[in-house]
């Protein structure tokens, strides 16, 4: 991991559905503040996933992402923080 960085210009917002157990996370993140340079077609690999916390909001109980299905470990940062290149999706951008 080269750097963690802080995006002020992107926008993310949960949406909890409590009668369905489920909720909704949608993010707008300008690729430019990512330093990305899209045209038709470009592919990447990548990942991308959430930490689930206990009701008081003070420890990691559940890892889930996108694409990596080998997330049980909890509560180690180190592995949480570990690229997982092997377990990463393609990521296509299209008009």
């Amino acid at each position: 991991m080269d750097s963690v960085a802080v995006l002020a210009d992107a926008k993310v917002v949960a949406k909890v559905d409590a009668p369905g157990k489920r909720y909704v996370v949608e993010a707008a993140i300008p690729l430019a503040s990512l330093g990305l340079a899209i045209n038709d077609g470009l592919t990447l690999r990548g990942d991308f996933g959430a930490t689930h916390g206990d009701k008081s909001g003070n420890d990691t109980l559940l890892r889930t992402h996108w694409n990596n299905q080998a997330t049980g470990l909890v509560n180690d940062e180190v592995f949480e923080l570990r690229m997982e290149p092997a377990n990463w999706g393609e990521i296509v951008f299209q008009p």
